[in-house]
C-alpha cells in the first residue's frame, strides 16, 4: 500500500515548456491527500524558489524534500534534515570564482539566494528555469553562513576547477550550462530516506516521480519509481515505470495506472 509519493518538480509536476502546474494536477493531488496519501516535493529547488514562481498554484504538501536532499522540512517548516557544504568546500569555491571572475554561480541558502553576478548566461538559463532572478551578492557570502547548494553556471570542459575544489561534494548536471554541488553524503534519495526514518515507512510504502539525473537514486529506492518521458534512457532504465512526458500530466497518467485514482 503506497503511504506516501515524492515528487520532483521541473520536468515532472511543472514542465518546462507549460511552466505551471497544470489543472489536471491541481485536482488530483489534493485528492490523494484526501485519501490519506502524503505528497512530498523532492526538488534541487529551495523553498525560496517555489514561493517566486508561483508554479504549484497554492496546492498543499505534506512536507519538502529541497535543495537536493540537504534541506528538509514538514508542512509547518519544521526541519528534520539540515546538512550544509562544509566550510572547506565553500572556501574553495570561493578561490575558484576569485580566480575566474567571468563565471558566474547561484549561492543557495534556506529562504535566502544570491547570484555572484548576472550575464548573459545567467539571464538564458534563468528563463529556461521561469524564475526571477536572484538579487547580486559578494561571492564572499558563501563564506558567512550555511550554503546548501552552489550552482556553478559551467559547460562541462568548465566545470573541473569547481569540482577539484570541493572534494567533499558531487555534482549533477541539469543543464548544458549548470551543474548542482552538494555535499558528497546528501541528494534526493539522503532526503527521501530521512523523511521514511521520520514517518516510519518502508521502501515498498513510497512512490517517487522523476526525470533527471539527481532522481535515479530516488527511484530506485522507492517501490514504485516512475519515470516522464522526457526523462533522459538512463533514468528511464532504472524506474519500474515509464509514463507520458511532463506536458502531457503524465504523472496523472501513471497515478491512474496504477489506481491510485
Amino acid at each position: 500500500m503506497i503511504k506516501a509519493i515524492f515528487f520532483d518538480v521541473d520536468g515532472t509536476l511543472v514542465s518546462f515548456r507549460q511552466k505551471i502546474l497544470p489543472d489536471l494536477l491541481v485536482e488530483d493531488l489534493p485528492a490523494l491527500r484526501a485519501k490519506g496519501i502524503k505528497l512530498f516535493l523532492s526538488t534541487g529547488r529551495a523553498m525560496q524558489d517555489l514561493a517566486r514562481t508561483g508554479m504549484l498554484r497554492g496546492v498543499d504538501m505534506d512536507g519538502y524534500v529541497t535543495l537536493n536532499g540537504q534541506y528538509c522540512c514538514d508542512r509547518d517548516e519544521t526541519a528534520y534534515r539540515d546538512e550544509p557544504i562544509c566550510r572547506a568546500d565553500l572556501q574553495g569555491a570561493y578561490r575558484v570564482l576569485m580566480e575566474n571572475p567571468q563565471l558566474p554561480a547561484l549561492m543557495e541558502g534556506n529562504g535566502e539566494s544570491y547570484m555572484t553576478q548576472i550575464n548573459d548566461r545567467v539571464r538564458d538559463i534563468y528563463q529556461f528555469l521561469h524564475t526571477e532572478l536572484y538579487p547580486i551578492k559578494d561571492p564572499a557570502w558563501l563564506l558567512e553562513g550555511k550554503v546548501y547548494q552552489f550552482v556553478p553556471f559551467v559547460l562541462p570542459e568548465e566545470e573541473t576547477q569547481f569540482l577539484e575544489a570541493m572534494p567533499n561534494c558531487v555534482h549533477t548536471r541539469w543543464h548544458p550550462k549548470g551543474i548542482d554541488i552538494i555535499p558528497r553524503n546528501g541528494g534526493k534519495v539522503v532526503g527521501v530516506r530521512a523523511t521514511m526514518e521520520r514517518y516510519g515507512w518502508a521502501a515498498d510504502e513510497i512512490m517517487a516521480f522523476g526525470d533527471g539525473e539527481n532522481d535515479a537514486e530516488m527511484l530506485k529506492l522507492a517501490g514504485i519509481g516512475v519515470a516522464m518521458g522526457n526523462s533522459m534512457d538512463s533514468l528511464k532504465a532504472v524506474a519500474d515505470y515509464v509514463t507520458d512526458t511532463a506536458d502531457e500530466v503524465g504523472v496523472s497518467s501513471a497515478l491512474r495506472h496504477f489506481g491510485l485514482l
